[in-house]
C-alpha cells in the first residue's frame, strides 16, 4: 500500500492509499492518450479509516494532487530517475535528458511562495483582496475537455472562483494557483550537448507514468505466460496477482528451469 499526503486534498482527506498495481490495471494501459486517470486512480484508491479519498474521489481532487498520486506510483515501480530523449530545436540532433523526480518536487514544493493563503478545511485559498478560491480538480479537467485553450481557462477560473469577480481577479487568480498548487506538467531547462543551445523541453508525470506503463506491456504478456506455462493458472487469474507476486513468481519460475533441466539430463 502507499499512503500519499494531499495539498489541499478534499475535506477530512488530506492523505489517500493506493493499492498496489495488479495486471489488470497495467493491461488496461495500451494506448497512452486514450488512459482516463480519474478512473485509473479511482481503481487504486482504497477505503480506508482516517481518510474521506477513496473509490469515485479522485474527480474531486485537485490536479497537483493528482499528479502526486501518479509520482507515487512511479516512484514506488521505476524509480527515482526520470530520462527522456529530445531533439534539439537548433541542430536537430538528438540528445538525452535525465534527472531526480524528488529533486524536482522538492524545488517545486520550495517554491511554493504566495500572497493566498490557506488552504482552510475546504481546500479553499484566500487572497489579500478577499478574493476566495480553490484548485482546479480532474473533474474540472474533465467537463473542459475539448475547448480551446483560452476558453479552458476561462471556464477554470469562472468554476474555481468561489467568492470575488473573475475578470478583475483572472491574471492574479492564475498566478496565485501556479503558486499554491505547481502542477508536474512543465517547461525545464535544457542545453544540448552537441551544439550549446539553451532550449525548453516539456514533461508531464501523467503522460511519462502512462508511457512507462505501457512499454512493460510487452513484459506482462511475457510474465503471464511463463505463468501460465508453468502453474496451469488461468489468464484472469494471473492478472490479479500485484506486480510484485507476479515478477517473484516468474523469478522463481526462471531459477528453477537450470535444476530442472540437469534432473532431466
Amino acid at each position: 500500500m502507499l499512503n500519499v499526503t494531499l495539498n489541499p486534498g478534499i475535506p477530512g482527506g488530506q492523505w489517500a492509499r493506493l493499492r498496489q498495481l495488479c495486471g489488470h490495471d497495467e493491461a488496461s494501459i495500451s494506448d497512452v492518450g486514450s488512459v482516463d486517470l480519474i478512473a485509473f486512480l479511482d481503481r487504486l484508491l482504497t477505503s480506508t479509516p482516517g481518510t474521506t479519498v477513496g473509490p469515485g474521489k479522485a474527480t474531486d481532487l485537485a490536479m497537483c494532487d493528482c499528479d502526486r498520486l501518479c509520482a507515487s506510483i512511479y516512484l514506488e515501480y521505476f524509480g527515482e530517475n526520470i530520462e527522456g530523449r529530445f531533439s534539439c530545436y537548433e541542430c536537430r540532433e538528438p540528445f538525452d535528458l535525465s534527472f531526480s523526480l524528488p529533486t524536482l518536487i522538492a524545488n517545486l514544493e520550495a517554491n511554493r511562495q504566495s500572497p493566498a493563503y490557506g488552504p482552510d478545511s475546504y481546500g479553499v485559498f484566500t487572497l489579500p483582496n478577499g478574493c476566495r478560491f480553490r484548485l482546479p480538480t480532474a473533474g474540472d479537467q474533465r467537463r473542459l475537455a475539448g475547448l480551446a485553450p483560452d476558453d479552458a481557462v476561462a471556464g477554470l477560473i469562472t468554476q474555481c472562483i468561489v467568492e470575488g469577480e473573475p475578470v478583475e481577479d483572472s491574471l492574479t487568480l492564475q498566478t496565485a494557483m501556479d503558486q499554491v498548487g505547481p502542477l508536474l506538467d512543465l517547461d525545464l531547462e535544457a542545453g544540448c550537448p552537441r551544439c550549446g543551445q539553451r532550449q525548453t523541453v516539456r514533461f508531464d508525470i501523467q503522460s511519462y507514468l502512462f508511457r512507462s506503463l505501457a512499454y512493460e506491456r510487452q513484459f506482462l504478456n511475457y510474465e503471464v505466460h511463463s505463468i501460465a506455462m508453468a502453474y496451469g493458472w488461468a489468464h484472469q487469474e494471473i492478472l490479479s496477482l500485484t506486480r510484485e507476486d507476479r515478477r517473484t513468481f516468474v523469478s522463481l519460475i526462471q531459477s528453477a528451469r537450470p535444476a530442472r533441466r540437469r534432473a532431466e539430463n
